[in-house]
């Protein structure tokens, strides 16, 4: 994206404390927790990689193995389960707190979520020293007619270790799927969902059903994940409810979330993005670490030492999920160390920001990928402004490909990797004189963008910051090299 000399001025600012940062080793570098750990300075430049006193940045990436994690202190970046919105925090926007000011009433919100907390999708090439175990939630799986005929039985299932498989040695023992939604992850949903009704309690209705469920519409992924996360969210938010509830997904060939769609522009716009001097500076900065992990644990083909996706998805699901970062197979004694994966994370953000935020294409390629989904948000939040919808609630369970794309279209200042259960929330306002205003949180706070803080805003003004990020001719698009 372009920069203003403003921003290009305020990026320098932070290079420079950067560097400081990293030739005096000084802990200044190491962010209170808060929400300031959602914004760290110098993100846009590789010596917030290399930079070992910034530890974590006041990032939190612990969670305990089968229980609900506990609030951040402060509401701080926490990947295991991210802040949302809650009763001990939220606050209306500024000009209707200040009742003098304007009065305003809610009439619209549209909610995304990332899928709460889960097992790896990657495991280590050499094995896992660790079993994982999943057996205390029943991955259900069944169809039932939508009418008349037999009622199933609620299968669900059951994963084992055969001892007698052959693949099992350099696998992971225990009683998972990879990925599968944990005992935490579920309880984190709840929770969720609880504290949205809290929030929101006065514009969600009571009942799903309410007016023929015309006021809410459900929406999801074809992921397990996301799925498994609705059932947890949406029970916190609706305690009484008897009965299945409809999550509409679509055919997962052309699905708009969730890189479901065929589209070859984007690997091609990808590797431009991935080849520029300044994405081959911070693979430099970190060849040691790289080179040592992918020793240690047998990983040294190119799907785990071109970005740190791989390595950081799999020490987050062991921290997230109560166990420890991983040690050799071989050896026990050779154990990745925090310094270490604090690093990964560090270059995880790090990558994460430069996909979405930080380089030339970052337009194109949030119009590639995400582009369609941007579409429908702005659908729903135009036909609020119209006044032709009876949608007063939308919830949509995604993933983390999806919220870093359409944070990178807001212009979030900073965009660290969205960890577990990261949400947006884009409120809808109505004042007495019948004007419509948007505020849009993440994580449970306004966010800010290049934009400004997104905390109160006319909503044809957040409908001009979306739009440019909707492709006239998406099919044009990914057939052109």
């Amino acid at each position: 994206m372009s920069k203003s000399i403003y921003e290009g001025l305020l990026d320098m600012a932070a290079f420079v404390l950067t560097a400081l940062l990293a030739a005096t080793g000084s802990q200044a570098g190491v962010a209170p927790t808060g929400q300031r750990s959602f914004y760290p300075p110098g993100l846009n430049h590789t010596t917030f990689i290399s930079n070992a006193s910034v530890g974590t940045f006041g990032g939190l990436y612990t969670a305990p193995a089968s229980q609900a994690a506990p609030a951040s202190p402060g509401d701080a970046y926490d990947y295991c389960s991210m802040p949302h919105p809650h009763a001990a925090s939220y606050s209306l926007p500024p000009p209707v707190a200040n009742q003098t000011t304007v009065s305003a009433r809610l009439v619209y919100l549209e909610y995304l979520q990332r899928h709460q907390r889960r097992t790896p999708y990657n495991i280590l090439p050499g094995g896992e020293n660790q079993p994982y175990h999943c057996d205390n939630l029943h991955a259900h799986l069944y169809v039932a007619p939508a009418s008349q005929g037999p009622a199933p039985i609620p299968v669900y299932g059951q994963t084992y270790s055969d001892p007698s498989n052959p693949f099992l040695a350099t696998y992971v023992n225990g009683s998972c799927q990879y990925p599968q939604l944990t005992i935490g992850g579920f309880l984190d949903g709840y929770q969720h969902g609880r504290d949205l009704r809290d929030v929101y309690g006065d514009l969600i209705p009571s009942s799903p059903d309410e007016d023929g469920g015309k006021k809410i519409w459900l929406r999801s992924s074809n992921s397990a994940l996301t799925q498994e996360s609705a059932g947890g969210v949406l029970r916190g938010i609706w305690p009484d409810h008897n009965g299945p509830l409809p999550l509409h997904q679509q055919a997962s060939g052309i699905d708009t979330v969730d890189q479901g769609f065929s589209c070859s522009a984007q690997s091609e716009i990808l590797s431009t993005i991935e080849s520029t001097p300044l994405w081959n500076e911070h693979l430099t900065v970190t060849t040691s670490l790289r080179n040592r992990l992918a020793t240690m644990f047998d990983a040294d083909t190119s799907s785990w030492t071109s970005t740190f996706d791989h390595f950081a998805d799999n020490f987050q699901a062991r921290l997230c999920n109560g166990y420890e970062l991983p040690c050799r197979v071989q050896n026990q004694s050779e154990c990745v160390t925090r310094a270490q994966a604090d690093e990964v994370f560090r270059a995880g953000d790090w990558e994460w920001n430069y996909w979405w935020r930080n380089n030339a294409n970052a337009t194109r390629y949030i119009q590639l990928v995400e582009g369609l989904f941007i579409g429908e948000i702005v659908q729903h939040l135009e036909a609020v402004q119209q006044g032709t919808s009876e949608l007063v609630y939308s919830h949509n369970f995604v993933h983390d490909g999806d919220l870093g794309p359409i944070l990178g279209a807001l212009g979030i200042n900073a965009l660290r990797w969205p960890g577990m259960g990261s949400n947006i929330a884009i409120e809808i306002w109505e004042t007495s004189a019948s004007e419509l205003y948007a505020r849009v949180l993440y994580s449970g706070h306004a966010i800010e963008t290049i934009h400004g803080t997104l905390d109160w805003i006319p909503l044809s003004a957040l409908l001009s910051i979306l739009k440019p990020f909707i492709p006239e001719d998406i099919i044009s698009m990914c057939q052109s090299s």
